[in-house]
């Protein structure tokens, strides 16, 4: 009896919580734009970035702070165990080439301190600051790019399941006329009008059928969770795609694209390379302020008390105030041509940098032509596998009504069949290629 009521309460807080888990698990429609903006502030990759930005600009506030007011205090306290020693020529009390020992000072000792800096001038602080905001400019443009890439790798997902399912779906037509093929042969094998080897030929299809099923299932389930992992949905989250294959078909644009005029001002790489041009322009300029002198200067206060017996908080004693400012300049000499180096290095790295920009200018030209010629050529690839797929379809439906009515062969309706799962295999691959290409192409033209 106290086994089955155990199990009985263990079932009900199961159902239980299953009931829980189905009302939390929230299922979510969105189209392709949808996932990429839930993308922009759920996907890992991005929220690096976003910390990126803020470590940028926690670090432009920590270099600005450099040049603003520094304060520093302190407390010393000394306790002499043994009072320290010197030694007093004898001369003073009339006995000379001796020395007496003497003992001066007080036990206890204690000073207060406190200190105010201001950096007057300082050729790095000023190059620094400004390295350290063409710094987060560079994280923002790194963030966009960032961005960019995202939106393209959610673009390929969604496309890749939509692309899967729709192999699944041919398939699973596919599958219905091939079993009922088999059905049917084993009704006419039972008359004696075929032979038994047509048959089980039919069954290997249906087999072999099955097993790409299975595997175009599996990349489906694959292709799901990569999408959901890219968006970053939740593991209680169950997705549903709101656009078809259709919809990104009507918007390839081929002929939009292949004509648009690439300004590589507006690329959002040839961008990030101009800021970093510009942060080793920085460096240079900030090796040649080390030639420069650094001005600062500062105002400090402190008090100290000299006792024999512990009695710093009485008031009856005193403290010995000092208060000071002044200046401070530091002007560099000689270096022995440590700082000649530094600066000859930092120009070298600002000649090469000129080098990478052209080099960077030819590739993207380089990119754009080549894409343009791989989306068109995609574009007409695509066309034919499609009329391909459609005729051998036909094909196969054909030599299917003649093979029933006895007109055709087994060995023809075999043959009609692996053509035809060739025709589709190269059309899925043709669409994804064609997609692929077209998004690639957008984002290399698209202005930032």
């Amino acid at each position: 009896m106290k086994r089955i009521i155990f199990l009985v309460a263990f079932i009900s807080f199961y159902c239980t919580i299953s009931q829980i888990n189905a009302q939390t698990g929230k299922v979510m429609s969105m189209t392709l734009k949808e996932a990429q903006d839930y993308a922009y502030e759920n996907n890992f990759d991005l929220k690096n970035s976003a910390n990126d930005v803020k470590i940028a600009q926690k670090m432009v506030k920590q270099n600005t702070a450099i040049g603003l007011p520094q304060v520093d205090g302190g407390i010393d306290y000394m306790d002499y165990l043994a009072l320290p020693t010197s030694l007093i020529p004898g001369e003073f009390i009339g006995q000379p080439g001796t020395f007496f020992p003497v003992q001066f000072g007080s036990e206890y000792n204690a000073t207060v301190r406190g200190r105010v800096t201001q950096l007057l001038y300082s050729g790095q602080y000023i190059v620094g600051l400004q390295t350290a905001k063409a710094y987060l400019e560079t994280a923002k443009q790194k963030m966009i790019r960032d961005k960019m890439d995202v939106k393209d790798l959610v673009a390929e997902a969604y496309i890749s399941f939509l692309i899967v399912e729709e192999s699944t779906r041919i398939l699973d037509s596919t599958f219905k006329t091939v079993n009922q093929l088999v059905e049917e042969g084993k009704a006419t094998l039972k008359q004696g009008l075929i032979e038994d080897i047509d048959v089980e030929q039919m069954e290997l299809n249906r087999s072999n059928l099955e097993a790409s099923i299975i595997t175009t299932k599996s990349q489906r389930l694959l292709a799901y969770n990569y999408l959901r992992f890219l968006i970053g949905l939740k593991d209680n989250q169950e997705l549903v795609l709101t656009d078809n294959l259709d919809f990104f078909m009507k918007n390839v644009q081929k002929d939009v694209l292949i004509n648009q005029q690439f300004d590589y001002d507006h690329n959002i790489d040839y961008t990030i390379l101009k800021k970093q041009e510009y942060l080793v322009l920085m460096q240079y300029k900030l090796s040649k302020t080390a030639y420069h002198p650094t001005l600062s200067g500062f105002f400090g206060a402190s008090a100290n008390a000299q006792r024999n017996d512990w009695n710093f908080t009485s008031d009856a004693y005193p403290w010995y105030k000092t208060v000071n400012w002044g200046l401070t300049l530091s002007v560099p000499i000689w270096s022995s041509g440590s700082r000649k180096y530094a600066v000859d290095q930092a120009r070298l790295n600002v000649d090469k940098m000129k080098v990478n920009d052209e080099k960077m200018r030819m590739q993207l030209e380089l990119q754009v032509e080549t894409l343009k010629k791989d989306f068109n050529n995609s574009y007409l690839v695509f066309q034919n596998k499609q009329k391909g797929l459609d005729m051998a379809n036909r094909i196969y439906e054909k030599t299917f009504k003649k093979y029933r009515l006895g007109v055709s062969s087994s060995t023809d309706l075999n043959q009609k069949y692996s053509q035809f799962l060739i025709s589709e295999s190269d059309y899925i691959q043709s669409l994804f290629d064609l997609l692929k290409n077209r998004i690639r192409l957008a984002k290399l033209l698209e202005k930032v």
